[in-house]
């Protein structure tokens, strides 16, 4: 299992690049004098930081199946897309709330004494504040999807957004020291806490309830447990002087990903309206499937403020790690997700129950979807390494419009397979982050990356339509004959393999 977690961590350090930039800020390290010995120092701390990240990842994965498994089986999917229209708005909340300021503590180079302080008073204060709004608008939620309960549901979750921000500052400072170990397992013990709590409640009858107390319990042990690792002294007076520059360099870090988090809301939002609660369950079971199965990309996304600064000023090495990132993006994610594709008619009534089989039908093209995406992860991480934040944030307001007016457009009539069309017209949208990354680096190449997307299609739409023996036959054929024909895709996995070998042995 290390080696294994070693030969991930290796690919994550050579072609996700960006976590690097920010793990270099985070320590003046004297690059004149030094270059040699630092980069060697931050190679290990990365790889590393890789290790402990893949194994909460690996972790998080088997108790997140587990507990879906579960708690859908038993909800059932009107009760469990209520759940997920809940969980979609909650985490925007969070994922919008902490205005960048995080990302602003982990990557300052000369953060001031007290600026943890500084901070955790910041959102000791607005914090509450705009959780106190969240709690105020509940109701508007309810109205809108057409569910009083979730008005009640979301009020519960308020309280935990202060928590999750609160608890953000000291696990901000811990990733500022690199400590990932720490990180990883105060992360893996508040979602066991979840999960404690969230199944049995559900297997007593306590319907949604369950996973909505679940995340209660989380952010509470999340925020005990974070501040016994890293103590930040409590206040509640904030400084003008010191905030007005960290929201700045925070806001403009991520604004970009702020667009990309409306995402969140498209189940909430968009599909309970037009679709049903239903149907909102099916999607978000579907979607979450495939984020499960490429749980690798997240840990890439993690790492990727990782390594990708160092090659930016090198327009010839960043074009080629960028080449071989997407080559190993699409070997990582699309193989799984047309082997589960194969198998999904039998093995989604028998894990979650027959109530859940249509979702096989939006699976495939969600999946498509976001193997497309996942091949672009790098070329954002250079962009944003480069200071263009600007022409990620317009790909990704594309992308969303894109996706949320394909639902308004396709849903009515299509249902779940207007969610899936949804997504796959959403596609177009990444020319506009390739033709950014070209005009300052010049153009990767995306040959075999393609080729492995297109051998990846036919197994997966294959799924929908064909017996399980011919799919499996069509999944065989389909990679049997591009790693038969194509001599440069043969090779892709015997430099994985080679260069496994060299750093473990």
């Amino acid at each position: 299992m290390h080696d294994e977690l070693t030969f991930v961590a290796t690919q994550l350090e050579s072609t996700c690049y960006v976590e690097l930039n920010r793990l270099t800020l985070s320590r003046p390290y004297n690059f004149q004098l030094g270059y040699m010995k630092s980069t060697k120092g931050l190679r290990k701390k990365v790889l590393k930081g890789g290790i402990y990240l893949t194994l909460r990842q690996l972790f998080s994965a088997a108790l997140s199946l587990i507990s879906v498994l579960i708690i859908a089986r038993r909800l059932g999917p009107a009760n469990y897309g209520l759940v997920a229209v809940s969980m979609g708005i909650f985490y925007f909340s969070i994922w919008t709330s902490q205005l960048g300021l995080v990302v602003y503590l982990i990557r300052q180079p000369d953060l001031r004494e007290d600026g943890a302080e500084q901070i955790l008073a910041f959102f000791s204060t607005v914090g509450l504040g705009l959780c106190a709004v969240l709690w105020l608008t509940a109701p508007a939620f309810g109205w809108w999807t057409g569910h009083s309960e979730i008005t009640a549901v979301v009020r519960w979750l308020a309280l935990p957004v202060w928590f999750e921000m609160v608890a953000r500052v000291s696990t901000g400072m811990l990733e500022r020291e690199l400590k990932f170990a720490e990180v990883g397992m105060i992360e893996a013990l508040s979602q066991c806490a979840n999960y404690l709590v969230a199944v049995p409640l559900v297997l007593l009858n306590w319907s949604y309830w369950g996973p909505i107390l679940g995340i209660v319990v989380q952010c509470s042990v999340l925020l005990f447990l974070a501040r016994r690792a890293h103590w930040v002294p409590w206040r509640w007076r904030w400084q003008w002087s010191f905030l007005k520059p960290a929201l700045h360099y925070g806001l403009t870090y991520s604004a970009s990903d702020w667009i990309l988090s409306v995402k969140a809301l498209t189940v909430p939002l968009v599909v309970s309206r037009l679709g049903g609660l239903e149907t909102a369950g099916l999607v978000s079971i579907a979607i979450r499937l495939v984020e499960q199965l490429a749980m690798l990309r997240i840990v890439i996304r993690r790492m990727s403020i990782s390594v990708m600064a160092k090659f930016v000023g090198d327009a010839k090495a960043t074009r080629q790690a960028i080449s071989q990132g997407m080559t190993y993006q699409a070997l990582l994610i699309g193989p799984i997700c047309a082997g589960f594709a194969c198998v999904s008619t039998w093995i989604i009534p028998l894990m979650f129950g027959a109530k859940w089989l249509p979702s096989v039908h939006v699976f495939p093209l969600i999946a498509i979807a976001a193997l497309v995406s996942a091949v672009f992860d790098l070329h954002a991480a250079a962009l944003y390494a480069a200071g263009h934040n600007r022409e990620v944030g317009l790909q990704n307001f594309c992308y969303v419009s894109m996706l949320w007016l394909g639902c308004i457009l396709f849903l009515p009539s299509f249902d779940l397979w207007g969610y899936g069309m949804a997504e796959l017209a959403t596609i177009p949208s990444y020319f506009l982050i390739h033709r950014a990354f070209s005009q300052f680096s010049g153009s990767p190449n995306y040959k075999q990356a393609f080729w492995l997307i297109l051998a990846t299609v036919p197994p997966l739409i294959g799924s929908v339509f064909l017996p399980f023996g011919y799919n499996i036959g069509l999944l065989i054929a389909s990679y049997g004959s591009l790693f038969a024909l194509n001599h440069s895709i043969r090779q892709v996995p015997l430099e994985l393999f080679s260069t496994w070998k060299t750093r473990t042995s």
